[in-house]
């Protein structure tokens, strides 16, 4: 079958997006377990943390089938398996966590600190065992997941749409919902209006938010922004904070780095007004550190970490998806573009260039 594999990243490679190869000879070789589900990947999105996998900041083992963020159709099941049916539409959750420790039973899977089979190798290519990236690897035309992390959807839900839900629309989303609770009349300052940050920012006008700030380098961002519910837009200048504090003197009740900057962050921290969240959100290199003034956190401001939206996939991605059949939830203007694998690289380019929201991979 078609799939993408990452042999050697950037900093192994000394290429610019490491050694991949866009193959028809991926081997799905795995059986399916008791409470494993097989998916046909019907789209998957291009993230930011694909091109950092490719990159080299995570440092994780190779050679792997790539991909993380997917939606598809449910071709399997195993004999345990009670929440879904072959035929069901579903979306893929990266989150493999026990479900049966403390955390897992209060309802907090991002924290479970005993996540299953973290390195599964259910691919091959010419006889070489694969790794999956993320418990999910999306580019490839198949794969095998646990069953709590294939979360059923309304078939009427476009796949390039619903793949979306399965990380940029969580994570930017269950920041502001699960992390920061933005209340009602709450402002909100949002650095970086990629996938990521524009979930943020129509999670905060779903919200009640009465002024969202949209921070970004790229002027024709402010169009898509203010069209996911911003109030402002700031074309990034070399003082975000300053300029924030121009549009809100007593600074924002929440301020979000969506991008991965420890400068940006300092950013975040400097715009909160007393008693205000700062979220951190982007991700950067692995062994990145970030200074910042004590005082500057001494009026009560919490500086807040966020893996995935601190996200509930079993709940909050049918409340997505239910938000999106109503009419609240705009996800098909987060896809920009529909492309086979084969533009991969012109995919990853956009990325940095942060010109699209989101680029969705089919791989038929």
């Amino acid at each position: 079958m078609k799939g993408i594999v990452l042999h050697s990243d950037a900093k192994s490679s000394g290429s610019q997006w490491g050694e991949i190869e866009i193959t028809d000879d991926v081997e799905l070789f795995a059986a399916v377990g008791p409470r494993d589900v097989k998916v046909r990947i019907e789209a998957a999105g291009v993230c930011g943390s694909d091109v950092a996998l490719a990159s080299g900041k995570f440092g994780i083992p190779t050679p792997l089938v790539m991909g993380h963020e997917g939606a598809g159709i449910v071709m399997e099941i195993g004999d345990a398996v009670t929440s879904c049916q072959v035929g069901d539409h579903v979306v893929l959750s990266t989150l493999n966590s026990c479900g049966h420790c403390s955390v897992c039973e209060r309802g907090e899977p991002t924290l479970c600190g005993n996540p299953r089979s973290e390195w599964r190798m259910p691919f091959k290519l010419r006889g070489e065992e694969l790794y999956q990236f993320a418990q999910t690897s999306c580019f490839a035309q198949e794969t095998i997941v646990r069953e709590h992390q294939a979360v059923t959807i309304p078939k009427e839900i476009p796949f390039p749409a619903a793949a979306l839900i399965g990380c940029g629309v969580i994570t930017g989303a269950g920041a502001i919902f699960n992390r920061a609770k933005v209340a009602f009349g709450d402002t909100v300052a949002v650095i970086g209006a990629g996938g990521v940050g524009l979930s943020a920012i129509q999670a905060a006008q779903l919200s009640g938010a009465s002024r969202i700030v949209a921070i970004d380098v790229v002027p024709e961002k402010e169009e898509l922004a203010k069209k996911f519910g911003a109030t402002d837009f700031i074309l990034s200048p070399a003082d975000p904070a300053q300029a924030v504090l121009e549009i809100i003197p007593a600074g924002v009740n929440h301020a979000v780095e969506a991008v991965g900057s420890p400068q940006l962050l300092r950013e975040c921290i400097d715009m909160a007004a007393n008693g205000g969240n700062i979220v951190q959100l982007g991700m950067a290199d692995i062994d990145t550190e970030a200074s910042y003034t004590m005082y500057s956190l001494y009026q009560n401001k919490t500086l807040m970490g966020c893996r995935y939206g601190a996200a509930r996939p079993r709940a909050d991605f049918p409340m997505l998806a239910d938000l999106y059949m109503q009419g609240k939830l705009n996800l098909d203007d987060l896809v920009s573009q529909v492309v086979t694998f084969e533009s991969l690289f012109d995919a990853f380019e956009e990325v940095v260039a942060g010109k699209v929201a989101r680029t969705v991979l089919q791989p038929y």
